[in-house]
């Protein structure tokens, strides 16, 4: 048969563009792409140039039109109408990618977190460098936690739904000063990380070392890691600047309120970081 290597039979076909021999027949038995060539043999052959159009069929496919409008749209063929459709799509698509990275940057987030809290030493007090992170922050609270802050903190977390497509835990921010007067409840507000691909944020924590501790337990327990932080910091010379951010690290695998995981980590003036 002449130029036979360009012609396939519905089992090379099939392996050709990674379908199943079945699914071939039945696009061929309802009329939506069928083999353009006839063997001498009586056989029927799909063409090396079909594969195009199967590849826009399934594209199609894809990203969720019916089978159905598939074939209106071959009876019916316009440029414009179909320029539409790919809009209408793409635009979908887009959507969808969109999700699909909030949801992959919300289990990163949560994945660093489960790491941090899974080598977490209660009580270690340790120095670490941060780069600069993008901060989120929501209205002033008081720290009581009564229905004014509560009523903050529900109102930050549908910003945080509006802005990257998801519900998500977020801290609590205090100023130093408030930790050096000894008010370690009396919080300013609540924060959630920015995020690098949004130009999106409030404020930025700046680059440079930190003093972090891990706090295993009820908050009732974080007046007494306060006071071990100054006491920490005042036998090694160090000076407490900016804010102190608290998160917890371990909601998703808590089997007690008890093995709750909160990480402190405190600003601190060195050479090169004189927030």
């Amino acid at each position: 048969m002449k130029n036979k290597k360009y012609l396939y039979t519905t089992g090379q076909f099939a392996k050709l563009n990674g379908v199943n021999k079945r699914t071939l027949h039945y696009y061929d038995e309802i009329g939506l792409f069928s083999p353009e060539f006839k063997g001498e043999n009586g056989y029927r052959y799909y063409t090396c140039f079909q594969t195009v159009q199967l590849e826009l069929i399934l594209i199609l496919r894809k990203i969720g039109l019916s089978i159905e409008e598939i074939i209106r749209y071959q009876q019916r063929p316009s440029g414009a109408s179909f320029a539409e459709l790919i809009e209408e799509r793409k635009a979908l698509i887009d959507k969808s990618i969109r999700e699909l990275l909030n949801t992959k940057a919300f289990l990163e987030q949560k994945s660093k977190k489960l790491s941090l809290s899974l080598t977490a030493r209660e009580g270690e007090i340790k120095t670490v460098t941060l780069p600069e992170q993008r901060i989120l922050l929501s209205a002033p609270i008081t720290g009581s936690y009564d229905d004014d802050d509560f009523a903050v903190a529900g109102d930050f977390s549908l910003r945080l739904k509006s802005l990257f497509g998801l519900y998500d835990n977020f801290g609590s921010r205090i100023s130093v000063e408030k930790i050096l007067a000894g008010n370690y409840a009396d919080y300013d507000c609540f924060f959630a990380y920015g995020r690098e691909d949004t130009e999106i944020y409030d404020t930025v924590r700046p680059a440079g070392t930190y003093l972090r501790v891990f706090c295993v337990g009820g908050w009732n327990k974080l007046e007494t890691v306060y006071h071990n932080i100054l006491i920490f910091a005042d036998k090694n010379q160090i000076e407490l600047v900016g804010y102190s951010y608290e998160e917890g690290l371990n909601e998703m695998s808590l089997q007690s309120r008890d093995d709750y995981i909160t990480m402190i980590t405190v600003g601190i003036k060195t050479a090169n970081n004189s927030r």
